[in-house]
């Protein structure tokens, strides 16, 4: 194999790597396929299933009993495939304070970062409930808790708004 820089030979080996394209400080990756030019010093490396790596890298931050850090907040937007504008929209918020979150000029609040983790960790696709349905909820309380019929049926749970 040969470098696209220079030309020059690659060395290929098993070593850890700093990850740092994820956006997230302290990332190594280990047992990767790395390799290095031996005239220039550029390095590719091989990162299999990058997909789940991903995602396996989500939960962690998730479960990590800490606040989350501006990069954290930034990576797991981005995990989640929204733009800031839409971020703002799912967490009730502007696309500025999702900046100032993201900048660590404004700490995330409680609330948000345990909503954040949860939307990380209940993460499917949802074909069925539009961001523009999220964007409808009132802010007011209603007066009574909406009445449900919840019907045994076949085995499973089914549910229906009265």
């Amino acid at each position: 194999m040969t470098c696209q820089d220079c030309g020059g030979m690659l060395k290929v080996t098993r070593a850890p790597y700093r990850y740092t394209e994820s956006g997230l400080p302290g990332v190594v990756l280990l047992g990767v396929e790395v390799r290095r030019c031996q005239k220039c010093g550029a390095e590719e490396v091989a990162i299999p299933r990058i997909e789940e790596l991903h995602r396996l890298m989500a939960q962690a931050v998730i479960r990590h009993p800490h606040r989350l850090a501006p990069a954290e907040i930034k990576y797991l937007r981005k995990w989640l495939g929204w733009s800031g504008i839409d971020f703002a929209r799912h967490m009730g918020t502007t696309a500025e304070t999702v900046s100032r979150w993201e900048q660590g000029r404004v700490p995330m609040s409680p609330q948000a970062d345990r909503l954040l983790r949860l939307m990380v960790a209940t993460r499917a696709p949802v074909t069925d409930y539009p961001l523009d349905a999220l964007a409808a909820i009132g802010e007011k309380p209603p007066a009574r808790p909406m009445p449900l019929r919840l019907q045994w049926d076949r085995g499973r749970w089914l549910s229906e708004a009265a």
